[in-house]
């Protein structure tokens, strides 16, 4: 892996070493630089899944991807620094109330100097910014948001604090996977119909300021929502905010009969 083209990507010009520093460092600066996305779910592209594919895609062409793509490719990023990763899997709760789900959303655990956390770049509009140490009940705020893990059946359940209320986003436990792993969860998020990424178009990313999320026709930040009424403006906000410099909207809205 060209490790000076992916930190071109992430807009950093530091020193890598094995440490808690560059972790949290490297973590940051993908969730600022690198968008959620599920076009190519919604184009019925292919989304594979080897090294190579993914760093052409998210370093070399500048896009973006969902989870599988953005964690395993830090995956790689870190074994090439040597960090002692683990891939896991766990069950995604957010928005599906008291409805079982099946394990599709991949994470990562990173063990450093005696202490474990929890990395995960995939996780669209809510999803953590910075690792994540795996202890149970301790509040951690991440440029305005504040994550906790607390237990569950299955190990451990990831919260985010939303208006005063603690809202599960997924649990997950501690089971190792292996990259082969991911292709059945792969498979089924962009075929099933009941997999909320062939439902709708999501564009989503943290920014320092707060996050900003595209849904269907519809962008939102900080600053409100607008309603997007031309393939001319949606590219637009493709560019100037998620930095993707492609005419998507000419294929995704036909896709989406809109």
């Amino acid at each position: 892996m060209n490790t000076s083209a992916y930190l071109k990507r992430l807009h950093l010009d530091i020193n890598l070493n094995n440490d808690y520093k560059t972790l949290k460092t490297l973590h940051r600066a993908q969730a600022f630089s690198i968008p959620f996305e599920n076009f190519n779910v919604q184009l019925k592209r292919p989304i594979p899944l080897d090294k190579e594919s993914l760093f052409q895609k998210l370093i070399v062409e500048q896009k973006g991807g969902y989870c599988y793509e953005l964690n395993i490719l830090f995956y790689f990023l870190l074994q090439e620094l040597g960090f002692e990763t683990t891939l896991l899997i766990g069950r995604p709760l957010y928005g599906y109330k008291n409805a079982i789900r099946p394990k599709t959303h991949m994470v990562l655990k990173v063990h450093i100097e005696g202490i474990s956390y929890l990395c995960d770049l995939g996780f669209g509009g809510r999803g953590l910014i910075e690792p994540l140490e795996l202890v149970y009940e301790k509040e951690n705020e991440q440029f305005g948001d504040i994550f906790k893990l607390i237990p569950h059946t299955e190990g451990y359940e990831l919260q985010c604090k939303i208006e005063d209320h603690w809202v599960p986003l997924y649990s997950f436990d501690l089971n190792a996977q292996n990259l082969i792993d991911y292709e059945l969860a792969n498979f089924f998020n962009r075929h099933s119909e009941d997999s909320r990424f062939t439902q709708q178009i999501i564009c989503a990313m943290p920014t320092p300021e707060g996050r900003i999320l595209l849904l269907d026709k519809e962008f939102k930040s900080s600053h409100g929502r607008t309603e997007i009424t031309s393939n001319e403006q949606y590219n637009s906000i493709l560019k100037d905010n998620f930095g993707i410099f492609q005419n998507l909207a000419e294929a995704l809205f036909t896709s989406k009969n809109f």
